[in-house]
């Protein structure tokens, strides 16, 4: 199980890296790059009876993004993690892509379209092990409203996708919900 947490904490940080690496051109900009750091609170509505449930599940949980918002005019890149939890299973999804926004006054509008790899755990006791464990391909297609409250601070007030997740060897279709608070470092 350790290894697995090492697996996955050393594929975050790859991807991470790629993210820097993909906006380091702003960096040489004369002005501080545009950077949104988001966290908050998600909720998933599960598909798990794909892989044996007999109801979809409803999973709480986090989401947490880092954004250049304005690589190229409007368009951007974004990197989000999530977690998402009930008592029989977890969910995580780990994606990256660009995204489109869109600014009027105070408030932003947002659509992404992400990819990476998802993660789901089945809580299952047996004689050798407490869960069951699967990765796959996911993808995330959404967007959202941020509205302004400072120059540095904004309130996400929504953030609707759609997640498609291959994992056990079925797919997921799923809806996430989440909002939460942003923090823009470089604002105009």
């Amino acid at each position: 199980m350790q290894s697995r947490t090492r697996i996955n904490t050393a594929r975050f940080v790859q991807l991470f890296c790629c993210f820097l690496a993909l906006s380091s051109s702003c960096l040489f900009a004369q002005k501080l790059p545009e950077i949104d750091l988001y966290g908050g609170y998600s909720h998933i509505r599960f598909n798990s009876p794909s892989f044996g449930f007999s109801n979809y599940s409803s999973l709480n949980g986090y989401s947490a993004s880092i954004t250049a918002p304005h690589l190229y005019e409007q368009l951007g890149l974004t990197f989000n993690a999530s977690g998402d939890y009930s008592s029989k299973l977890t969910v995580y999804n780990f994606l990256l892509g660009p995204q489109f926004t869109f600014e009027r006054g105070r408030i932003r509008l947002f659509g992404n379209a992400l990819f990476g790899k998802g993660e789901a755990k089945v809580q299952i006791k047996t004689a050798t092990r407490n869960e069951i464990a699967s990765q796959g391909f996911a993808a995330a297609v959404g967007g959202g409203v941020d509205i302004n409250i400072t120059r540095r601070i904004a309130v996400r007030a929504i953030d609707i996708d759609y997640v498609h997740t291959k994992t056990f060897g079925s797919t997921q279709n799923t809806m996430r919900i989440s909002a939460g608070v942003v923090y823009q470092f470089g604002r105009r």
